[in-house]
């Protein structure tokens, strides 16, 4: 998938999340902006992770919702269909898609005008997405972890030990850069 793909579907998705967030009554912790440190969001989204048995994209968006103060039932089951590379088809890593619905949220929590929360929210995934391919060479779940996920083979080594030893590096990854972006969010006084 083409970064601009990425960003397009990222986009769709999110638009449609954010539609079913607001008509789902989503929740903010108290008013202010939220304490947010990049140790604490990664120990979390791996806690959801390994431990707590959701998937890269869930355990990325439910970290970093719970940073933000961002409460709904349907995070994060809005999520789910991301896992694997979106459906299991191995494109882009759910640990990317997961930060990038976070920071949107993000954005939108404070950004009211619509052209400038869609430029901020898009270049903060794009930057996140850059770091993160420069520092392991692909996006691609499929490359990333090596394993077709639409097999049960690939399943089976997954829940044997690349999930915790492959694919715990990317969710900490991701969600130290999604921080990274959401308190210079809070600097500029966007989050």
């Amino acid at each position: 998938m083409e970064r601009r793909e990425f960003l397009k579907s990222c986009s769709a998705g999110l638009a449609l999340g954010a539609g079913a967030l607001a008509a789902n009554g989503v929740a903010r912790a108290a008013e202010g902006k939220p304490e947010l440190d990049a140790d604490k969001l990664a120990k979390s989204a791996y806690e959801h992770f390994i431990p707590g048995g959701l998937t890269c994209c869930e355990s990325v968006a439910l970290a970093g919702c719970e940073a933000l103060g961002v409460k709904s039932d349907l995070i994060p089951d809005i999520t789910l269909g991301l896992a694997g590379g979106v459906g299991l088809q191995g494109q882009t890593c759910g640990s990317l898609t997961g930060a990038a619905l976070v920071l949107s949220l993000g954005v939108a929590a404070q950004e009211k005008d619509y052209a400038t929360k869609k430029k901020r929210t898009l270049q903060a995934t794009a930057r996140v997405y850059k770091q993160f391919e420069e520092q392991f060479g692909a996006t691609n779940c499929r490359q990333l972890c090596g394993l077709d996920l639409t097999t049960p083979e690939g399943m089976q080594k997954l829940m044997g030990g690349v999930k915790k030893d492959v694919c715990s590096k990317f969710v900490d990854a991701a969600a130290r850069t999604m921080t990274k972006e959401l308190v210079g969010f809070q600097s500029a006084g966007a989050a």
